[in-house]
Formats: structure tokens, C-alpha cells, sequence
């Protein structure tokens, strides 16, 4: 009996180690094809995964995506998928256009603000100032065209622009 449990154990630990088999491998794998290439659905992710070795199927892709905080962002030719970080980072211009490009307008009421967006390009915005980590707001829901954001007692309009121009500042014109 203890020559069969050592058989299952290597064959554990190999399975473990394979190149391309373990969850950090395939991980590592979406975010250098999302970075690197404009990917437009789940099902060409999954395809190029595949043919890259990977065993997964389309939950265990979805359950990726969310872990990585990927978006979609609208493009020219319709969708592409993000990794999240690079809406954060104001050096890059390109990675920051999802924001500029979706923001409309904001306004107030108590302590919720209402941001109106381009249609599809509310959760980038909201992820953005999540990912920001602004002290003054509490949190954000995104729906297709409008972000909720929820605003700390005591604090008034003109923090909440203050703090989000900091974090976000290529949201400076748009909110003057």
C-alpha cells in the first residue's frame, strides 16, 4: 500500500511542476498575451491559451480574468481586454485613454457622486478609482454608463475632486 501512495504523490508533484500546468504559469500567460496582443473575447484568450498548452476551460478563464482585474474597453474595432494596472499609470498616456476618452461629467448629491461615461467604458473608469485607492471615497458600482461612488461622511465636493485629480490627474481638464 505504500508503493501506491508514493505513485500518487510523484504523480502529484509532477503534475505540480509541469511547465504551462499550474495556476501562477497560466496566469503569468494571460497577462503577457492581454499586454502584448489586442485580444477581443474570452474565446480567442482561451484559443491562444490552449494552443499555448494549457489545459483550462472557459469558468476557470473567467475566474482568471477576475483574479488579474481585467477589463474591456471599447477600441475601434469593437472590444479589447486590459489588465486593470494600466489604467492606473498617468505616465502612459495610451493606457489612460480608456479614462479621458470614457469620463463625461460628475455631480453630487449627499454623499454619492453620480459619473456619467461613454457607454462601456464605466468600469474602466471605476476601476481606475478603486485601483487608486482615494481615501475619500468609499467605493464605486459600475453600470454600463454610470458610476456610483460612494463618498466618506464629512468629506465635501471639493475633496472628493481634489482627490481624484491627485490620484487621476489626466481627469484634471475634464473636471474643471
Amino acid at each position: 500500500m505504500k508503493v501506491k501512495n508514493n505513485v500518487y504523490f510523484y504523480i502529484l508533484i509532477a503534475y505540480l511542476y509541469m511547465p504551462n500546468m499550474n495556476k501562477e504559469n497560466r496566469l503569468s500567460a494571460i497577462r503577457k498575451i492581454i499586454t502584448n496582443q489586442k485580444i477581443s473575447s474570452q474565446e480567442e484568450l482561451l484559443r491562444k491559451l490552449i494552443d499555448l498548452g494549457f489545459e483550462l476551460t472557459q469558468a476557470t478563464l473567467s475566474r482568471d480574468l477576475k483574479h488579474l482585474k481585467v477589463g474591456r474597453i471599447p477600441s475601434k474595432d469593437g472590444f479589447t481586454y486590459v489588465i486593470s494596472n494600466e489604467f492606473v499609470q498617468s505616465n502612459n498616456k495610451f493606457a489612460n485613454s480608456p479614462i479621458i476618452l470614457g469620463f463625461r461629467s460628475i455631480e453630487f448629491s449627499g454623499n454619492v457622486a453620480v459619473i456619467k461615461t461613454l457607454p462601456a467604458y464605466s468600469h474602466a473608469v471605476a476601476d481606475a478609482l478603486d485601483k487608486a485607492g482615494i481615501h475619500e471615497i468609499l467605493g464605486t458600482v459600475a453600470g454600463n454608463d454610470t458610476i456610483i461612488v460612494v463618498i466618506r461622511d464629512g468629506i465635501n465636493r471639493k475633496q472628493v475632486i481634489n482627490a481624484i485629480v491627485k490620484s487621476l490627474p489626466e481627469l484634471k481638464e475634464k473636471l474643471s
